[in-house]
């Protein structure tokens, strides 16, 4: 069994934590469509000021339910360091950049050309993060 495996089962808390933090990408995926700015607040938007907060805060969700299974899963400083860091540059420039590519050529419909949503699916949804959870595996049990 891996290191990682024997630590989270010999700490309960962090396998609750870890099982939540599964649970609430889960949640975020089939809550994907529900229009959050509707909900928590009542002020007149344009539905371009919509798109981009309820893009904003699904990728706010999925980057911080990542780095918390990032960091119960490794419980490594340097790895969530890396991975706070990574998730920084994609809130601050991947993010403002998909908005804008999106919004100028396609409007803010949920049908996207291929090429956005190839580039949908590395920002918002946490597939980079998924890909540097996988990476430090390759990395680590490679040099085994």
């Amino acid at each position: 069994m891996n290191p990682e495996l024997q630590r989270i089962r010999k700490q309960p808390t962090h396998a609750t934590l870890l099982a939540l933090a599964l649970v609430g990408l889960a949640a975020v995926y089939l809550f994907q469509q529900k229009d959050i700015w509707s909900e928590i607040c009542f002020c007149i938007a344009s539905d371009h000021q919509k798109f981009v907060f309820n893009k904003s805060v699904r990728l706010l969700l999925n980057d911080l339910l990542m780095l918390a299974i990032i960091h119960l899963w490794f419980y490594n400083s340097k790895i969530t360091r890396l991975a706070f860091w990574i998730q920084l540059i994609d809130t601050l420039i991947l993010l403002p950049a998909y908005l804008i590519l999106k919004l100028t050529w396609e409007g803010d419909s949920e049908i996207s050309s291929p090429l956005l949503s190839q580039f949908h699916r590395l920002i918002i949804n946490p597939t980079l993060m998924i890909l540097y959870f996988l990476s430090i595996y390759f990395q680590r049990y490679r040099k085994v």
